[in-house]
């Protein structure tokens, strides 16, 4: 009994033998891929391992320097923010501080027995204000608001400020697009509060274009020496007008403060020929030179900009506006008659188109503060 067991004992010994031989070989064999091919083994080193490593860590740090690059561009958007309102709240305080200040000047002059000299304007106002009072009690007079002068909140008259500027106007109509030589203007400004000012301003504009538009009238005239093809003769329109604005101030910064604002106007323009030697067609009756027409038009006008102060008497003005005319022309004159010169016309035809054209404006400036 016992020799039976030993044996099944050595026989089961000799199958566990043979299958860990066999497992070995089957871990230590090359792969096969999923096409039944051998895989060859990768092949490596510590220099290999060490660029590998590398440009895991390259490829690391360009991810991390994209995130630090949006996280950079939040920071200045966040930053400007900041500034603007820190700039606001500066402001705010200095002029608290400011009406904190004088607040507490007075009640010590008025409470004061012997009050100095600083105190004249508080205890001369106090003075004057009795005065009023009794005078008024004693025989009441209707008094006007319009006789009292504008003043500040902080009690000092508004700032004067007087704009020069120039730039370029293109105007875009129906049929024809324009653009003026000169376009300048002076303006007078005053501050009604820290946000809000109105105005009054002198615009004056010159362009010159060829008119093509009567090439009907195409032929050549050797009249009095004036050789000239009537359908190209070059037109010049000249335009000045005077308008009421306000602006409004988006930010109470002293230095840097952007506006937008609108006005109303009134311009008179003149148009006429260069070249306006006289000439009767024979054939056609047709009278050709000495036209002119004049016309006035009341305008509309947008505008957006932004006031830089070098100083506090001294600063430059960019400013952008767009403009046109509101309706027909108030009043025109025309030197002939339209039935028998179409050139006069031609002139009134390109006036209209003119004042409803739509005025698009860039200007640059300069701004003395009084």
């Amino acid at each position: 009994m016992k020799t039976k067991n030993l044996m099944a004992l050595m026989v089961t010994l000799s199958f566990a033998n043979v299958y860990a031989q066999s497992e070995e070989q089957v871990l230590n064999s090359d792969p096969i891929d999923v096409d039944g091919y051998m895989q060859e083994k990768a092949v490596t080193d510590g220099e290999l391992e060490q660029i590998k490593g590398e440009i895991r860590k390259q490829k690391n740090e360009a991810v991390l320097n994209k995130e630090k690059t949006k996280g950079f561009k939040e920071l200045s958007r966040t930053t400007e923010k900041l500034s603007e309102t820190t700039e606001e709240y500066i402001d705010e305080k200095k002029t608290a501080q400011k009406d904190i200040a004088e607040y507490n000047a007075k009640i010590k002059c008025l409470m004061d027995q012997n009050p100095g000299k600083d105190c004249d304007k508080y205890v001369r106002n106090r003075n004057q204000q009795s005065d009023s009072v009794s005078t008024a009690q004693a025989a009441p007079a209707a008094t006007s608001a319009a006789d009292s002068p504008v003043i500040a909140s902080n009690g000092a008259f508004e700032t004067i400020k007087l704009l020069a500027f120039a730039g370029g106007t293109q105007y875009n109509g129906d049929i024809e697009q324009l653009e003026a030589e000169v376009a300048a203007g002076l303006r007078l400004e005053s501050n009604i509060t820290s946000r809000f000012s109105m105005g009054i301003g002198l615009n004056f504009a010159q362009l010159k274009t060829n008119d093509f538009a009567n090439s009907m009238f195409n032929n050549q005239s050797w009249y009095n020496g004036y050789m000239n093809n009537y359908g190209g003769r070059e037109i010049q329109y000249r335009s000045m007008g005077v308008d009421l604005y306000g602006k409004f101030f988006i930010t109470k910064s002293e230095r840097f403060r952007p506006y937008v604002g609108a006005g109303l106007g009134y311009s008179r323009a003149n148009m006429s020929y260069t070249n306006n030697d006289t000439y009767n067609d024979p054939f056609t009756s047709n009278q050709f030179g000495n036209e002119n027409y004049q016309t006035s038009y009341a305008t509309g006008t947008v505008m957006g900009g932004s006031e830089i102060m070098i100083t506090r008497g001294f600063g430059l003005n960019i400013e952008a506006a767009y403009s046109s005319g509101l309706g027909s022309s108030l009043n025109s004159r025309a030197s002939r008659s339209f039935t028998n010169s179409p050139d006069q016309r031609r002139l009134r035809e390109l006036g209209t188109e003119i004042i409803n054209a739509n005025a698009l404006s860039i200007f640059a400036g300069a701004i003395v503060a009084f």
